[in-house]
Parts: structure tokens; sequence; C-alpha cells
């Protein structure tokens, strides 16, 4: 199939839109089956494999599922995070030692206790970041909070987005403030953005 190109709109509130009504139409046995493949493809990557501390987004129902890959990680023995949210757009990665942990927070989004260890970006490995869409350069469309991008940029860790391959695109649109992502993972392949990482 040949890359999507993404020439509806260059404005990221109408793309998202699109992208939504996208994602609802998926049959539930496709995402699981979509959502089983993305997790073996990160679980099986070299930068999993060498991260000792792994900063995860816990998933909606909607989202790419990441609690296997929670429970993966917990059970290998690495150092696990996930975010909570706080005022202004700000997030902090905080450890967690099981899924039991978490409760309904912002959003409805299941979040850590706010007692939970803070772990600081510069002893992340590897950030697993959730994507509406994503284009082959590794800018990502995500839900328009701006938490991500404004944690991003506080962290050398490798950054993997977790994306649905039909909504891999040419390109979004992007501003300075975007962060790149170095790894795009999806069900049918794994794209390097970046060769340094």
């Amino acid at each position: 199939m040949p890359p999507k190109l993404c020439t509806m709109s260059n404005d990221k509130k109408t793309l998202r839109r699109q992208f939504l009504s996208e994602r609802a139409v998926q049959s539930a046995a496709d995402k699981q089956k979509a959502d089983g493949e993305i997790a073996r493809r990160v679980l099986e990557s070299e930068a999993y494999r060498r991260a000792a501390c792994v900063f995860a987004y816990v998933s909606t129902a909607q989202e790419i599922d990441t609690r296997a890959l929670l429970r993966a990680a917990l059970a290998a023995g690495k150092t696990v995070c996930v975010p909570l949210c706080g005022a202004a757009g700000e997030m902090t990665a905080r450890q967690i030692a099981s899924l039991d942990e978490l409760r309904p927070g912002a959003y409805g989004i299941e979040e850590p206790d706010a007692a939970a260890r803070e772990i600081v970006p510069d002893d992340i490995d590897l950030v697993l970041v959730p994507a509406l869409a994503c284009d082959r350069q590794g800018y990502r469309l995500g839900y328009g909070g701006g938490y991500y991008d404004r944690f991003l940029c506080r962290t050398g860790a490798v950054r993997m987005a977790l994306c649905a391959e039909q909504r891999l695109v040419d390109s979004l649109p992007h501003t300075a403030l975007d962060q790149r992502c170095h790894w795009i993972i999806t069900e049918r392949q794994v794209l390097r953005t970046n060769e340094e990482q």
C-alpha cells in the first residue's frame, strides 16, 4: 500500500477530527490484532531491550494499548513510570510497581497517586509516546494539550511513537515547539526517523 498523503488540511484541529473519526470505525478485533503486533515490535526492539527505565502512557480504550507493554517491562525488572498530569499542561513521570496502583485522573485517564515517586526526565531511557497520527519525519498529532511536547524537550530518552499504520502519513503540520520521535512503531513496520537513536 502506498504511503498516505496528508493533503486534506493543514489545520491540526481538522486533522484531529478526521483521524478520530477514522479510529472510531476500527473493529475491536482489528484493533486488538494491531495492538498486539505493535507491542511485539516494541518488545523486540533494541531500544526497549537496552532501556533500564521506561516511561509509557497509560492507554485509553481507543488508543494503541500499552498495558501489555507496561506489564512486560515490570516483569522484566525495568523501572516503569507513567504520566501524572498537573496544572498548566505540565506532566511528570511517576514510578509504579503494578497497574493496580492506577486510578482515573485527569480526562478520565488512569494515573498513579500524586505521592508516587517522581522519576526525573534525565533518568528515563525510553519514552513510549501516544500518537493519533504520525508522519515519516517523526512528528505526531496528539490531542492538542501539548503535554508530551513540553515533557520530551526535557529528556534525552529515545522517543518511540505508537501509531496505527492507517494513520501514518507523509507529512503533518508542525511548529518549532513540536518534538520529533526517533522511532515510529506500527502493526506493519518499525520506522527509524533519527539515525542517532
